[in-house]
């Protein structure tokens, strides 16, 4: 990460507008000490910046990367945008 510290843990997410990604937004604000990076294809953000948000295309795979396993809290926030392979 752009802190030099190693992505242990990646999370596939999916959002279908930028609705969601607001919602996303707002739901990872409410971790802001865990280090946090959404990979969009070449781009790289981070996860607590919201014009980092707008950089990311809904249209294409979004990861979320961390730098240690997440806690259940997190989980539990994040699983709604969780990726399912149909």
């Amino acid at each position: 990460m752009n802190n030099g510290g190693e992505i242990l843990f990646s999370v596939p997410v999916s959002v279908k507008n930028k609705k969601e990604m607001i919602d996303m937004f707002e739901t990872l604000a409410h971790f802001p000490d865990t280090v946090m990076m959404l990979r969009n294809g070449d781009n790289t953000v981070d996860a607590h910046s919201l014009m980092g948000f707008f950089a990311i295309d809904e249209k294409i795979p979004i990861e979320l990367l961390l730098e240690s396993e997440p806690d259940d809290n997190l989980k539990q926030a994040i699983s709604k945008f969780a990726f399912v392979n149909a």
